[in-house]
């Protein structure tokens, strides 16, 4: 089993325990794919019917608005992504998945999925899980950003995802997604650099 496939299948066993034929059932229909530094995974305005799972790096969701790039969620190893309308209905994406690093992911298709689905009806499980954990990262997110002063703001996101503050992520993409001017939260830290 790869190190991509052990992720995957901690990942279904903390949602729903499943036997080792199911679990190989389920690990087969999942593809790896590398992804080099500034590549798209999915296209924003295209249809897409991925489940990708980050198995090494970070991607990042955007969305434009005005013809400006919004961070809306930067994902780690473990988590997953899926446009849920491209996804359900076949809707054109409202983000695009770009890798921040040089990156690596598992995904598979809405068909291979809901076919095996017709044969372990356990991943309907898997599936609630992940949509209500997409929607529970999203409320959190949405209360954040209603939190004053910027600073509170940056120091709920570190407790959250303290990864997204390495030297990797740029400034611009953390101001994003914490929805301030980059030039705000580089006053900020720099602040707070003169205060310790």
């Amino acid at each position: 089993m790869t190190f991509s496939q052990t992720i995957l299948k901690e990942l279904i066993n903390s949602i729903v325990p499943l036997n080792n034929v199911e679990l190989k059932k389920i690990t087969s229909i999942f593809k790896e794919k590398p992804i080099k530094k500034g590549s798209i995974a999915i296209n924003m305005g295209e249809s897409s019917d991925l489940i990708l799972l980050v198995t090494k790096g970070l991607l990042r969701e955007f969305t434009i608005i005005n013809n400006e790039e919004h961070t809306l969620w930067i994902s780690g190893v473990g988590e997953a992504i899926l446009d849920p309308g491209s996804f359900m209905i076949n809707e054109p994406s409202k983000i695009s998945v770009e890798a921040l690093v040089n990156s690596h992911y598992m995904f598979t298709t809405k068909q291979e999925f809901e076919e095996l689905l017709m044969e372990i009806p356990k991943l309907n499980a898997i599936t609630h899980v992940m949509y209500q954990k997409n929607l529970q990262d999203f409320r959190e997110h949405m209360m954040i950003l209603k939190i004053w002063p910027t600073q509170k703001r940056e120091e709920l996101l570190y407790e959250k995802k303290p990864y997204l503050f390495g030297k990797e992520i740029k400034l611009k993409h953390i101001a994003s997604l914490l929805n301030v001017h980059p030039n705000s939260l580089s006053r900020i830290r720099n602040q707070k650099q003169d205060n310790a």
